[in-house]
């Protein structure tokens, strides 16, 4: 009995993502706990790497120090671009604590507080329930779909903040992202195939990419193919939200696709950036997946979502 309710359910929510109809409040939630779980794994994945030599260790305090401050500039930006929308908000000039409170609300600081530490340079994220009244009545005005679209916008302008200003800390830091999004990818997909019993096909493994990319808007317009006999499949979709941002060029598409690669590897196939708006321009990005043996023949060539050193 439970075990059918659990099978009706998993149906349920595949079907829902399938056809991209969450309630814009759950987006809002998903992409809170998606950037907090992002943030997270960042501190955990980074900290070897950050450790001043010759310890190495896993220093997590340290990781989320550096990384912190490395965000700090992108989240001082998208705090600006809110007060443009929504005047309401305060001043950080006048009140320097507004932008970690009113950002930590839109994080759902309350339901995750062990992601505190990512507002610490900005003043804290709130604590106390004079603090969270504050931040909860700042964001009262926001439309979900505001609140859902301005984190969107966090997951790729953080990655420009990474690339920009980590160097100083770790000069070779977009290797180590990409191997960080591959591997996230592939447990993302595994834990997904296993949830929603996907068979390992083309058409599985692009419903599986469109599933990841649809809460952060990810190519928010978008359509594709898959062809069984040939076992390829493609997506085409226009530009994400944040490719306007200042620094975003096509290498982040290429950090970020590694994640896409990831899920791809775990239906046997290769995932392929074929075209981007930053690279090749227009309004258009396209990927195509084919089987991996196919790469095994002959000379590999390099993929066009390798991470540039």
């Amino acid at each position: 009995m439970l075990s059918s309710m659990a099978t009706l359910l998993a149906r349920a929510v595949r079907e829902t993502f399938r056809r991209e109809r969450i309630p814009t409040r759950l987006l809002w939630w998903f992409s809170a706990e998606g950037m907090a779980d992002w943030f997270s794994l960042l501190r955990e994945q980074l900290a070897p790497h950050l450790a001043p030599p010759p310890a190495r260790d896993f220093d997590l305090d340290h990781s989320a120090r550096v990384l912190a401050e490395v965000a700090r500039p992108m989240l001082e930006r998208r705090y600006e671009l809110l007060r443009a929308s929504f005047p309401h908000l305060p001043d950080r000039v006048l009140d320097p604590r507004a932008p970690g409170l009113v950002l930590g609300a839109l994080y759902r600081i309350a339901s995750y507080p062990s992601a505190r530490w990512i507002f610490a340079p900005l003043g804290g994220a709130p604590r106390t329930f004079r603090e969270h009244l504050f931040a909860e009545r700042a964001i009262a005005p926001m439309p979900l779909a505001s609140r859902w679209m301005e984190l969107t916008a966090h997951l790729g302008e953080l990655l420009v903040s990474i690339t920009e200003r980590m160097p100083a800390h770790l000069p070779r830091v977009r290797p180590i992202l990409g191997e960080i999004c591959f591997s996230a990818g592939e447990r993302f997909a595994r834990r997904m195939k296993r949830a929603f019993e996907l068979e390992t096909t083309p058409a599985s493994a692009l419903e599986l990419l469109r599933m990841s990319e649809y809460v952060f808007r990810v190519n928010p317009d978008h359509w594709g193919g898959a062809d069984p006999a040939s076992n390829t499949g493609w997506l085409e979709g226009t530009a994400c939200p944040w490719y306007d941002a200042p620094g975003w060029n096509g290498a982040h598409c290429g950090i970020f696709g590694q994640f896409q690669s990831g899920i791809a590897s775990a239906f046997g196939l290769r995932y392929q950036l074929t075209s981007t708006v930053p690279k090749h321009g227009g309004h258009v990005c396209r990927i195509d997946v084919r089987p991996l043996e196919l790469t095994t023949l002959g000379t590999k060539k390099k993929s066009s979502a390798e991470v540039p050193s």
